[in-house]
């Protein structure tokens, strides 16, 4: 089993690394189709995705020239047609762009709805869009818990631009701000949840602000606010920008595809946008290593006799003091 196991994944990273082509349709085609079954690799199976993903030839063709875009907001703002609209601006543009969608999952069947690829129809037959929804099964930040793996292996295909939908602001949805270059908040006018926002931390954490649904109330005083409170303290920290949009009436796109380039402009041409891309790789192999000790010690807490956890039921010891043993001899 595992040598049928080894030879899936040595396909896989094959017909991945293949070069793009305008003139050879199949073969971008085919590429497409192994990114999928990659993609499905890392959410189903968390011991091939390791292997996956530290594939050499994997490493070698990952360019990672692709800017991330994280899109979040409150339920309800109209995070999906906007997404919808920025790869219809992005394409206009030229820019191959894939987007990866998280749906909250069932907390009892652990299904999702996956609504995102019925919105985003338009652009199925666009061999320059890949899309992908991915339920958050159970993670917490917002996003699914294989979204940056599936991060990577689009990284690829270098597509210009990789858009993450998040399932939506709750107290912990700001894990995408650690895994996107650039961070769009969307909020609609009249909302009253400004507390809430503060709470989460995404308020503080956000690159480009977006006020949507300003055709149906007055969004004056919400755009005021946003930039009291998200004005940076020295002249050259990135001042985000507020933007107001419609999407139903597909006004200020163009407007908020514009403030991705100048965000990067500003990362380039400035150190303190270097150091944060800096901290954002180094928390991705944080994150990497922390899957990979999950694992091995999920194993290494199954092993641990009834008569330890006999005693932590007792409080003749704790849960912690457990943990420092398993370890110290792991590390050994």
């Amino acid at each position: 089993m595992k040598i049928k196991q080894s030879i899936d994944i040595n396909t896989i990273v094959n017909s991945l690394i293949g070069k793009f082509c305008l003139e050879n349709v199949d073969q971008w085609n085919s590429q497409i189709r192994a990114l999928s079954k990659a993609i499905t690799f890392v959410e189903n199976d968390p011991l091939l995705a390791p292997k996956l993903l530290a594939h050499p030839n994997l490493s070698t063709n990952a360019t990672m020239q692709a800017r991330i875009i994280g899109i979040t907001g409150l339920p309800g703002a109209g995070k999906s047609t906007l997404t919808n609209l920025i790869v219809k601006e992005l394409r206009k543009l030229g820019k191959k762009v894939a987007i990866f969608a998280v749906d909250p999952s069932s907390s009892l069947t652990g299904g999702a709805i996956l609504g995102d690829r019925v919105r985003m129809h338009e652009h199925f037959r666009d061999p320059h869009v890949f899309i992908r929804s991915m339920g958050s099964r159970g993670a917490l930040g917002g996003v699914a818990r294989a979204t940056r793996s599936a991060i990577r292996l689009a990284s690829v295909l270098n597509f210009d631009y990789i858009l993450v939908e998040t399932v939506g602001i709750g107290q912990s949805e700001s894990e995408i701000t650690s895994l996107a270059d650039s961070t769009v908040l969307v909020l609609m006018p009249n909302s009253g949840d400004e507390i809430q926002l503060m709470k989460s931390g995404i308020l503080q954490l956000a690159n480009i602000y977006v006020v949507n649904k300003c055709d149906l109330a007055d969004s004056s005083r919400m755009i005021q606010e946003l930039m009291e409170n998200t004005a940076p303290n020295e002249e050259n920290q990135w001042h985000p920008p507020v933007l107001k949009t419609s999407a139903a009436k597909n006004e200020g796109i163009s407007e908020l595809v514009n403030s991705f380039f100048q965000h990067e402009e500003y990362e380039k041409n400035s150190h303190i946008g270097q150091e944060l891309r800096t901290l954002r790789l180094r928390n991705e192999v944080l994150q990497n290593i922390l899957i990979l000790a999950e694992e091995v010690f999920r194993e290494k807490v199954k092993q641990i006799n009834d008569v330890e956890i006999e005693k932590l039921s007792l409080g003749k010891t704790t849960a912690m003091s457990i943990a420092s043993e398993l370890f110290q001899k792991e590390i050994k």
